[in-house]
């Protein structure tokens, strides 16, 4: 990610957005609360939908405000399953747009990269719908049974 500023009160908002979902286990300021350069949050393997574990899934979050638009990156990692994904607005594939979703299953050599438009534009609302696609979509879809 460019330069760039860490908003501590954005942070807390973001913290709560991700106390609130259900598959959250534990959410910490990384690399402490002062100094508040990114969010992690450990994901409950059972509550992921199909379940996973032993080792619980992590949760990324990292926001920057560099005008006129934020940059942000939101991973999601799952060692068992050796699946990752993410949701990135950055300067690394311009050629997807804004914002890009990207991936990658245990099998894949490198990652799959696809453009996507959000509907919210708050950070907190762009994280809940992050977290609800997903929750609901991302997991059961890449992971799932074939």
């Amino acid at each position: 990610m460019t330069a760039g500023t860490e908003n501590q009160a954005l942070y807390r908002t973001l913290k709560d957005v991700l106390v609130r979902q259900t598959e959250v286990a534990s959410v910490r300021f990384e690399p402490d609360a002062i100094q508040k350069r990114y969010l992690a949050a450990e994901v409950d393997p059972q509550r992921v939908v199909p379940p996973t574990g032993p080792e619980p899934p992590q949760l990324e979050v990292h926001w920057k405000l560099t005008p006129p638009h934020d940059e942000f990156r939101i991973d999601y990692a799952d060692p068992n399953a050796g699946f990752h994904c993410g949701w990135h607005r950055d300067e690394d594939h311009d050629d997807l747009g804004a914002v890009h979703f990207q991936y990658r299953t245990a099998p894949m050599e490198t990652p799959e990269y696809e453009g996507v438009v959000f509907e919210a534009a708050s950070p907190p609302r762009l994280l809940w719908e992050c977290c609800e696609e997903l929750f609901t979509d991302v997991i059961p879809d890449y992971t799932g049974e074939p």
